[in-house]
């Protein structure tokens, strides 16, 4: 007896579940979203299981023509999880969002390219007109909740060029990032153009950031670059040093 009312609250669950995944995604998925997470959606058609909306925005980002579908054998992990694609800017991207029934939200295989200086833009710093493309590969986005989340991936700027105020030929930039004590902690590396880097970023949840590293010239550079490095960094062995931190405010 106890097994058959074991088998039929196991029954009545998946039937729970299957009605949800199938009721209309404009009624139930802005209930569903975590509260703390600033998400506006709208445009919402489909179901919970499959669906799309017409923009989603998210703190300064805004996505577009944005599908979703559901993950079941992610619930064996303990985990809801839905994968994602969108345009951000005309662009595609994709993601994997979820929770943990015990944790906070994140982000997983994020993925996406996008011009240099949309990205620069999207990220409020507007300081340069770049060229190239940024193609990103990110595994893990935690934290968010916060200002700034963690972050555990890669992205490659390449052909990575400075178009204004001066023209610059960075050849090939690498970002490798990491998660630890709750900060983005990476590397950044630039060769192949007429200035090499080799150094290290922190990013803190408050938009904290420092950097730090050697820069080399491997070719000849403007005059203006020799100034620019002379007023952040210290001259050193032919070389730079850069000791740099500051605040990203919006």
């Amino acid at each position: 007896m106890k097994d058959r009312w074991w088998l039929l609250l196991v029954g009545v669950g998946v039937l729970l579940i299957f009605v949800v995944l199938r009721a209309p995604a404009a009624k139930l998925v802005p209930r569903l979203l975590p509260a703390s997470v600033p998400v506006q959606l709208s445009g919402i058609s489909g179901t919970v299981w499959s669906g799309q909306a017409l923009q989603l925005v998210v703190e300064q980002v805004t996505l577009e023509r944005v599908r979703w579908r559901f993950r079941p054998l992610v619930l064996f992990l303990g985990r809801v999880e839905v994968g994602l694609t969108a345009q951000l800017n005309e662009h595609p991207v994709s993601a994997r969002a979820g929770k943990g029934w015990f944790s906070e939200p994140y982000l997983a295989a994020v993925r996406g390219t996008l011009p240099a200086t949309e990205l620069l833009s999207l990220a409020g710093m507007n300081v340069a007109q770049l060229g190239g493309q940024v193609e990103f590969d990110l595994a893990r986005v935690e934290g968010l909740q916060r200002t700034f989340p963690t972050v555990s991936g890669s992205a490659r700027w390449a052909p990575a060029r400075v178009v204004a105020p001066l023209v610059l030929d960075l050849g090939a930039v690498q970002l490798e990032t990491r998660t630890e004590a709750g900060e983005t902690r990476g590397e950044l590396n630039a060769s192949g153009g007429a200035l090499s880097f080799e150094g290290e970023v922190d990013l803190s949840p408050d938009g904290r950031y420092s950097l730090q590293g050697e820069v080399r010239k491997q070719a000849a550079v403007p005059a203006a670059v020799d100034d620019f490095l002379a007023t952040f960094a210290e001259a050193r062995d032919g070389g730079y040093r850069v000791e740099w931190s500051d605040q990203i405010r919006f």
